[in-house]
């Protein structure tokens, strides 16, 4: 057995930036969750969905096709790409999607989150709309403001403010929505936002549908805001431990109903990150807040219980050993399990 090492991935490149993360509670290995927590009375079960994170890291194509293809082959929802353009290992995380979503038919490719402070909403709104034609309507598109500002300064973008940043997601928001649907009827828009503008823009292509827009936040504004406007969120595992899920759906909530919304109709997303125990491979031992681990039996009990406290998307997200025998494991083995625990087609 192998105590997990640090290595070059969303982790461990932003511990140094994430200084205060509460402990996880009740993770044991291989024993699943553990303790009391309060569940979400307001949010209706919806059907569940799964996807694969795939990592932009251009020193392993094979790797990027073959988790596309397992995805696209084995019906999962979505491939899920972060966006750090500032991180050396990663290429440019546009490019890689869509060579993704190119070589795929089936499944939904998720940029989760685009950094508005290096993706101006306008262009992110037509590389978005471009990528959905191409696709026949494939593209789901995460929002956020960026939030490591020392890598975002150094390639020439902002340092905004809390509020600042606030901002950009709500201007990326109603603009992004605003072209798409003015797109149809070659309107032009004019839209006078604290971050974003447009002046009389004739925008193009229109998209196949209105594409579903999800914000990655942890902050109460952040997540009234998502309630208000969005389509979903996106949290991960490190950041929004298990039991502040509830807080974090209540927030979203609040958003939904101060605008007349159903919060049933919000997606709910988990980056699941960790190391699924494959049978024959290598063991680690997994003891850092956050991060899950233990056979596909604590996997599918620990899936089972987010998807009590409220969350329905679920993307797996390894971050050490064999990344496709993992996900191979998570498809064939803790899927099912999953489902069959919360009687979810």
């Amino acid at each position: 057995m192998t105590v997990l090492e640090r290595r070059d991935d969303p982790v461990n490149a932003f511990r140094r930036e994430l200084a205060v993360i509460p402990r996880l509670v009740g993770w044991i290995r291989g024993s699943g969750v553990h303790g009391e927590w309060k569940v979400p009375t307001v949010r209706e079960r919806t059907s569940l969905a799964f996807g694969l994170n795939i990592d932009p890291v251009i020193d392993r194509p094979w790797e990027i096709e073959a988790l596309a293809q397992l995805a696209d082959t084995a019906g999962i929802a979505l491939v899920a790409m972060q966006d750090h353009a500032y991180n050396p290992r990663f290429a440019e995380t546009w490019t890689v999607l869509t060579a993704v979503a190119l070589r795929t038919q089936r499944v939904h490719v998720l940029m989760n989150v685009a950094t508005l402070a290096l993706r101006p909403a306008p262009m992110l709104a037509k590389a978005a709309a471009t990528l959905d034609r191409l696709t026949g309507g494939r593209v789901e598109l995460g929002l956020g403001s960026g939030g490591i500002w020392d890598g975002i300064a150094a390639m020439g973008g902002p340092r905004w403010s809390p509020g600042e940043a606030l901002a950009a997601i709500e201007d990326a928001l109603r603009l992004c929505r605003l072209l798409w649907e003015r797109a149809k009827s070659g309107e032009p828009v004019t839209y006078e936002g604290p971050i974003f503008r447009v002046d009389h823009l004739v925008f193009g292509p229109a998209p196949t549908r209105p594409i579903p827009l999800w914000v990655g936040a942890i902050k109460p504004r952040a997540l009234r805001l998502a309630g208000e406007l969005a389509d979903g969120i996106t949290v991960s595992t490190p950041y929004v431990l298990p039991e502040k899920l509830p807080q974090v759906n209540q927030w979203v909530n609040e958003g939904a109903e101060r605008v007349g919304r159903d919060p049933a109709t919000i997606r709910r997303l988990y980056n699941l990150l960790g190391v699924l125990d494959v049978p024959g491979g290598r063991s680690y031992r997994v003891n850092r807040p956050g991060l899950l681990g233990g056979p596909a039996d604590a996997w599918a009990d620990a899936i089972a219980r987010f998807a009590e406290l409220g969350m329905d998307t679920f993307v797996f997200w390894p971050v050490a050993g064999d990344y496709l025998a993992q996900a191979r494991h998570f498809v064939e083995e803790v899927i099912p399990r999953v489902r069959d625990r919360v009687g979810s087609p």
